[in-house]
């Protein structure tokens, strides 16, 4: 007759080797989705059709490519229309859906986007920002 002490170190010696399975296949996973992200987002950074400060037509919409990250694409787009009528917004576009969306390069441009000051602004706060997160990380 067991006690219920030996009883439970039973499961546990039973049990144990599948939690740990478990723990692995769930980290592997979250490891292999990470792992993809940052691959697409390779990919598209190191394609040479694209670069940062390209002039772009994203979705229907006119747009420029301020920063292509690793998990990450900032786009730059003027609003028009509605309440947001001459707004200059970031798009962020996580790289893995990049390839979903219908994204085309201006070759001619007859009207600009936007102009070169606003490009130098886009530069300034993409320092800005790096910056504070470096200071964020430092703290930590």
């Amino acid at each position: 007759m067991l006690t219920p002490d030996q009883a439970a170190l039973q499961i546990t010696e039973f049990l144990m080797p599948f939690i740990g399975m478990l723990v692995m296949i769930i980290i592997a996973m979250m490891i292999k989705d990470w792992a993809m992200k940052v691959a697409k987002g390779m990919a598209f950074a190191f394609n040479k059709s694209f670069s940062e400060g390209d002039k772009v037509i994203l979705d229907g919409e006119r747009a420029l490519i301020v920063k292509i990250g690793m998990t990450q694409t900032v786009f730059g787009i003027n609003k028009k229309g509605g309440e947001w009528d001459g707004d200059y917004v970031w798009r962020y576009v996580p790289n893995e859906r990049i390839d979903t969306l219908k994204l085309e390069k201006v070759i001619f441009d007859r009207k600009p986007i936007i102009n070169e000051s606003d490009i130098a602004k886009n530069r300034e706060l993409i320092r800005k920002n790096m910056e504070s997160i470096e200071e964020i990380k430092n703290v930590g």
